[in-house]
């Protein structure tokens, strides 16, 4: 009889194969094109054993991505963070992560949300450009551009989320504080 000590560390054992295989793969290959017989090759675990942990590919991702959150993504909520040291905990831990974020942030090319900030960023290029006479390709003004733009998308998240609590005109009040940034500077 296998006791359960022992049967927690094959399973974690197998999980941590699976995931690294597929973070391997996903360095290589876009996840919509990877495989599970992929996945279990490089793993080199039975493909049954796969689907006795995973429903797919796409369960293995989320529960990889929810192993990495819990490891990562810890001090966000565990500890009193400034904006600034959020942000560089965040940077850091996509550095660390690199291929992952790249592939789960860029992997939704047709997303609404992506469609909106590659279009309101154009028009934002073109809007400076022509009434400020900016350079908008400096890296200076693109961070700006994108910082902005998700900073806007991340309250109409939260404001859809929130059964849009406000009216739109309210939260477009409160949201003018960002008209106030200055690009040219």
């Amino acid at each position: 009889m296998v006791n359960k000590t022992t049967e927690d560390l094959r399973v974690r054992r197998t999980h941590k194969l699976l995931y690294n295989a597929l973070f391997d793969l996903m360095e290589k290959h876009s996840f919509e094109h990877i495989t599970v017989k992929q996945i279990c090759d490089l793993a080199m675990v039975h493909r049954t054993t796969f689907y006795t942990h995973f429903q797919d590919k796409f369960d293995l991702l989320s529960h990889a991505v929810m192993q990495i959150a819990e490891e990562e993504f810890r001090n966000f909520a565990e500890v009193s963070l400034s904006p600034s040291d959020n942000f560089r905990e965040l940077f850091s831990i996509a550095a660390k992560h690199k291929t992952l974020f790249s592939q789960l942030l860029f992997e939704e090319r047709d997303s609404l949300r992506n469609l909106l900030r590659r279009d309101m960023g154009k028009g934002m290029k073109k809007y400076l450009a022509k009434q400020h006479a900016i350079e908008v390709n400096s890296i200076e003004i693109q961070i700006k551009i994108e910082a902005y733009i998700g900073a806007v998308l991340g309250v109409l998240n939260w404001w859809i989320e929130n059964n849009m609590s406000i009216d739109e005109e309210e939260i477009y009040t409160k949201m003018n504080i960002f008209s106030e940034w200055n690009f040219a500077e």
